[in-house]
């Protein structure tokens, strides 16, 4: 790894710990040049660790830059959610499938999603399931439709 003060390619670890709770390893590293001492946090990339098998039989790679516009269509509600706090969303995203599961599917990006937002923003959370057909409008059973409430009039239309 370059330095990150005067670009030199060669750098060494002075230490290095796993994080307990992410995908991620924390490095100290130090300049053989400069001397400068600095800080990287490494996280596994999902794309080049896990295929995205697709309904078609084929399969794809992960694309952060795809999930990070989806979840920022469903902040609608709030522009400044989306500039904010779409790429955090979509890396926790990533995290967590990169945990979780050994193979990906749509399906499984779509309701991972679902589940981060539903925890961070609520109607960001309803906004990108209608998006992705996770939610319906269909009524229960046994509950009234607005239309039964109308007055109802007793009269015939004229034509």
């Amino acid at each position: 790894m370059f330095c990150i003060n005067c670009f030199h390619k060669n750098t060494s670890v002075a230490n290095s710990r796993p994080n307990k709770k992410q995908p991620q390893v924390w490095r100290r590293r130090t300049c053989s040049q400069c001397q400068s001492t600095f800080t990287t946090y490494e996280r596994p990339s999902l794309a080049d660790n896990k295929p995205i098998d697709l309904s078609d039989g084929s399969t794809d790679t992960f694309n952060l830059g795809k999930l990070i516009l989806s979840i920022s269509k469903a902040f609608t509600h709030s522009p400044d959610g989306a500039q904010y706090n779409a790429l955090w969303l979509a890396q926790t995203v990533e995290d967590t499938l990169s945990i979780e599961r050994q193979t990906i599917t749509p399906e499984d990006i779509a309701a991972t999603t679902h589940q981060t937002l539903k925890k961070f923003d609520e109607l960001a959370a309803v906004q990108y399931a209608a998006q992705h057909q996770l939610i319906s409008s269909t009524r229960k059973r046994g509950r009234p439709s607005l239309r039964e409430h109308e007055p109802r009039s007793r009269e015939s239309p004229s034509r």
